[in-house]
C-alpha cells in the first residue's frame, strides 16, 4: 500500500503542558490533545475496515485498520503494511519502535507483522490461544514484546519477561489492552470497566470504574502513568497522566478505539 496523507481543517482539540496524546476513531478521525499538533487523519478515506489502532512519535503519528493498511501523518514515515494479501483474522493493535524507524502490527490470532526497524522475536500464533489477542506493547528496548489476550493471558518474547497475568484472578472485566511500565518486567493490563492491574515492576496506580467501557490504554512518556479511553470518548489519568481533553462531545458517529500518548 502507498504511503497515504489526508489533509483535513480540523485543528488540535486542545494545548498545554508536555504531554501530547491521540484518540482516533473506527472511521479515521483523529483528536489530537497537549503538544501533539494536528497532522492530519482519514476521516474522508476509503477505508476497507475502521481503524483499530494507533501509534504517535513527537510530531506524527500512525493509524492502521482491521485490514492491516496503515495511513501515516506529520512526520510518521511509512514502513509497509499487512494489506497486501487477506488475513486470517483482523489486526487489532499496533505499536511503534523506540527508534520510530519501524512498528508492529498484532493479529487476532497472536500474529506478528514487523516494518521497517521493528525485529521478529516470536509470535502468540504458535500458542492454542483460548480468547483472541486484543493488545501489544514493547519493551523499552524494542527487543522484546508482550501480547495479551481478552481472558487476560499474557505471552512474552525476546527480552520482555513474564510477571503475572490476569487469567487466574477472575477479573471484573475483559482484557483490553497492555502497557509497558518503563522496564521488560513492569506491565499494567486495563480491562473494560476501568481496571488496572500492575505487574513486575510496575506501580499500582489503582484504576477504578471509568465513565465507560473502555477500549484502551496508553502509558505516559516516563512510564509512571496512564491514560485509559472509553468508548465513548471519555479520558481518565491514572499515576501521572494529565488528562487535556476529551471526546465526549465529538460530533463524528464512530467510536473510539484506541489512545496513544507522545512517547
Amino acid at each position: 500500500m502507498a504511503k497515504t496523507k489526508t489533509q483535513s481543517a480540523r485543528p488540535p482539540a486542545a494545548a498545554g503542558g508536555e504531554l501530547g496524546y491521540l484518540l482516533a476513531l473506527s472511521d479515521g478521525t483523529v483528536l489530537t490533545y497537549g503538544s501533539l499538533e494536528f497532522g492530519g487523519d482519514a476521516a474522508d478515506s476509503l477505508l476497507g475496515q475502521p481503524i483499530v489502532g494507533a501509534a504517535t512519535t513527537a510530531d506524527g503519528y500512525w493509524l492502521c485498520a482491521g485490514d492491516g493498511s496503515v495511513l501515516t501523518f506529520g512526520s510518521a514515515r511509512f514502513f509497509g503494511a499487512a494489506n497486501s494479501t487477506p488475513l486470517e483474522r483482523p489486526v487489532v493493535a499496533m505499536a511503534v519502535t523506540p527508534d520510530a524507524k519501524g512498528y508492529w502490527l498484532a493479529g487476532a490470532d497472536g500474529a506478528l507483522y514487523c516494518f521497517g526497524s521493528a525485529e521478529d522475536y516470536g509470535s502468540a500464533r504458535s500458542y492454542p490461544l483460548e480468547r483472541a489477542v486484543v493488545g501489544f506493547a514493547p519493551t523499552p528496548t524494542g527487543e522484546g514484546y508482550f501480547f495479551v489476550t481478552a481472558d487476560g493471558s499474557v505471552y512474552d518474547f525476546g527480552d520482555a519477561a513474564y510477571d503475572g497475568c490476569l487469567r487466574d484472578e477472575a477479573p471484573s472485566g475483559s482484557a483490553v489492552g497492555i502497557a509497558v511500565a518503563g522496564s521488560a518486567d513492569g506491565y499494567w493490563i486495563a480491562t473494560a470497566d476501568g481496571a488496572l492491574r500492575a505487574f513486575g515492576t510496575a506501580p499500582d496506580l489503582a484504576g477504578g470504574p471509568a465513565p465507560g467501557e473502555v477500549v484502551g490504554v496508553a502509558p505516559t512518556p516516563g512510564a509512571k502513568g496512564c491514560l485509559l479511553v472509553g468508548r465513548d470518548g471519555s479520558v481518565t489519568a491514572l499515576g501521572d497522566a494529565v488528562s487535556l481533553g476529551d471526546a465526549t462531545e465529538r460530533l463524528a458517529p464512530a467510536e473510539v478505539v484506541a489512545v496513544a500518548c507522545v512517547a
